[in-house]
């Protein structure tokens, strides 16, 4: 019997169809368990997060202290745990999910009462590796992110970084910018949402690979006489902003103050999308305060405008304003929404935003709002008044993004 070909077969058939059943029991039978353990951590982790519980403290006294502090809020698109304490709210809670290098990260981050600061960040599941990855579970690296500031001067959100500093910045892990990187988009995108009202956001993408910008940065020039008001260079945070926005610049007319043609190049390179900083990959415009106007053709919502100054050399751009009209004669309900003329010399009001050194990341020019709408407008307008050195006012593009 066992010398014939079928023994064999049957054999593994029979055998596979036990191990198939013990395996769908086990996994039954632990089921309820394992879904309450992976709860249990959840629990655990935003008890932790606000600090409602003791280092010490039992499941029960855990599982008492959530049922007892948390209630459990539906804003927009998102749930967000409310935190009290004696009564008084203290915070807000978030659920961060997002794909790491070996798994599903999981987390809960606390905000304050105010809305203005992280009260902790605690990671309750991950598989990355031990030592490097893995170490965003570890306390003592998060500990770095409570108090964070959720908006500086520089920004708003979070940055994870070992090469910049600031009041918004947490030291990275070595070796695992992966984990870090996903884990910190996660981390914006929450804050983004809940304070946008519980709308979905998501980190702009302003396509900076090489391929679309020059990726120098020179260095600081000697003998430059630095304005007053220039900024100290820190890593810009994620700019979050909602889904499906997209460039609606692209390819659209451009007028300007000129009463000839630019010095150099056309007025259509600053709508072509190329962001590079070549040798004739830029705009060069007469001197004293000059304007460049993008059409969009219609009205729309825009939540950010991003300008490309000639950057290929270390260059800080004078009296840089921006505007926004309804109407292509800019007559109409015409806002200014940048301006770094500290001292008036454009003539058009002293601004009280900071010159920057031209950069290939572009600059943002917030249009959000308070409640992260947008700001409606069709055309927008982009002066310069040379650059510090004498240099002349050279732009690259401008892109509005919006709906």
């Amino acid at each position: 019997m066992k010398d014939h070909p079928l023994y064999t077969v049957l054999y593994t058939v029979l055998l596979c169809a036990i191990s198939a059943t013990l395996l769908t029991f086990v996994n039954t039978h632990w089921a309820d368990a394992i879904r309450a353990n992976e709860q249990y951590s959840r629990t655990a982790a935003v008890v932790d997060a606000f600090g409602l519980g003791a280092a010490e403290a039992t499941r029960s006294q855990v599982l008492e202290a959530y049922t007892t502090c948390i209630r459990v809020r539906r804003r927009g698109e998102m749930e967000v745990m409310e935190a009290h304490r004696d009564g008084a709210l203290i915070g807000y809670g978030l659920d961060l999910v997002t794909a790491g290098k070996y798994g599903i990260i999981r987390g809960i981050v606390a905000i304050s009462a105010e809305k203005d600061r992280l009260l902790g960040l605690r990671i309750y599941q991950q598989n990355e590796t031990p030592g490097l990855g893995g170490r965003i579970a570890e306390p003592a690296w998060l500990a770095q992110f409570s108090g964070k500031p959720l908006s500086t001067p520089e920004g708003a959100g979070i940055v994870i970084s070992s090469t910049v500093r600031g009041p918004h910045v947490v030291d990275a892990i070595t070796g695992a910018s992966k984990t870090t990187f996903s884990l910190g988009q996660a981390l914006n995108s929450a804050i983004a949402s809940f304070l946008a009202g519980g709308a979905a956001m998501e980190p702009l993408d302003l396509d900076l690979t090489t391929d679309a910008v020059t990726r120098a940065t020179p260095g600081y020039p000697k003998n430059l006489q630095a304005p007053p008001h220039l900024r100290e260079e820190v890593r810009r945070a994620d700019f979050m902003v909602p889904k499906g926005l997209r460039n609606l610049a692209q390819g659209r007319p451009v007028t300007s103050s000129l009463t000839e043609e630019p010095i150099i190049g056309e007025l259509s390179q600053l709508t072509d999308g190329i962001r590079r900083s070549g040798e004739f990959d830029f705009v060069e415009f007469d001197p004293d305060p000059q304007w460049a106007q993008v059409d969009l053709g219609a009205m729309h919502t825009l939540h950010g405008i991003v300008i490309w100054h000639y950057y290929k050399n270390p260059v800080i751009y004078n009296d840089v304003i921006v505007q926004i009209a309804d109407d292509t004669e800019f007559q109409s309900n015409v806002r200014t929404v940048f301006n770094n003329d500290h001292d008036n010399s454009s003539g058009m009001g002293q601004g009280s935003d900071t010159a920057f050194f031209a950069r290939w990341w572009g600059e943002i020019v917030d249009l959000r709002g308070p409640a992260k709408e947008g700001t409606p407008a069709r055309c927008i307008r982009v002066w310069t008044n040379g650059a510090c050195g004498g240099e002349p006012t050279r732009l690259v593009e401008i892109q509005a993004f919006g709906k």
